[in-house]
């Protein structure tokens, strides 16, 4: 296996922000959400929870960040839900736990920037939903993802569900909840579910590389474009492309759009504002 990243590849500097279970940093327009409990695969419980939603509002709210890459320390993404914390917990403190995760995988789903997930080693359970709340996956081709909360009695409780369905469909879906299977980065990648690394020697150099092809492009562009293909899940087909019309429009009218159009007459780089 292609070795993950670990907690040295994460770089930092003085302007870091790391709590005891994630990190934030920002470079070059891209910011780093790396999760940081190498010794327990990076399973997730309340404080990452709690960390992961004050850094993904961090990353909506930051100016200097364009695109967010979600990666691991260590040997994995994310293993899952920290088993222990279940022991001795009521239904409600269990409930509370689904809720919250959901409403922090959910602000990375919505935020206005595209979010990227470098996916290593294992991505289950909980670590496979908070990859797929993400806008692209970049997976290692020998990585493991899954749902195998049916071995432990019980069933995704982060949009597992559904929103792998809505990518790979019901079958191949229900096939991997039911039979608690796992599937392998190549995959993934086959499924059209994630992206493989290119010639890029690990899954988080793929994953800037990616991210830095994104930061190139006009702001604005970049984040209606998640908005429309967002859509594309929900919206009666008629109802999208006039959306998808009135959208170009709007983008026609911007600074950025007169900027693009020069530079490309002018043959030079564009400076894109955002507006």
């Amino acid at each position: 296996m292609r070795r993950g990243p670990m907690p040295s590849d994460s770089g930092g500097d003085d302007g870091d922000h790391v709590s005891g279970v994630v990190g934030y940093r920002v470079e070059g327009g891209i910011a780093f959400i790396t999760l940081n409990r190498p010794e327990k695969l990076n399973a997730l419980n309340p404080a990452v929870f709690s960390d992961l939603d004050d850094f993904i509002t961090e990353f909506n709210d930051d100016r200097d960040a364009a695109v967010a890459i979600v990666h691991g320390s260590g040997r994995a993404f994310a293993a899952g839900a920290d088993i222990e914390h279940y022991v001795g917990i009521s239904v409600a403190e269990y409930a509370q736990f689904m809720r919250d995760g959901n409403r922090v995988q959910e602000k990375f789903a919505t935020s206005t920037k595209p979010v990227i997930a470098a996916v290593h080693g294992y991505a289950l359970g909980g670590g496979f939903e908070l990859a797929l709340s993400c806008d692209l996956i970049v997976v290692d081709p020998e990585a493991q993802l899954g749902l195998p909360e049916a071995r432990l009695g019980l069933l995704p409780g982060g949009g597992g569900t559904q929103r792998l369905a809505r990518l790979v469909g019901a079958t191949r879906t229900l096939e991997l909840i039911i039979t608690g299977g796992r599937l392998s980065g190549r995959q993934a990648v086959d499924w059209g579910l994630a992206l493989g690394l290119g010639e890029d020697e690990n899954v988080l150099e793929a994953a800037k590389r990616l991210a830095h092809q994104i930061v190139r492009q006009a702001p604005l562009a970049v984040q209606l474009a998640k908005v429309l293909v967002r859509s594309a899940f929900d919206t009666p087909l008629a109802s999208a492309l006039a959306l998808e019309q009135a959208v170009g429009a709007m983008l026609f009218s911007t600074d950025d759009a007169r900027e693009g159009i020069a530079a490309f007459v002018d043959k030079r780089v564009p400076q894109f504002q955002g507006r």
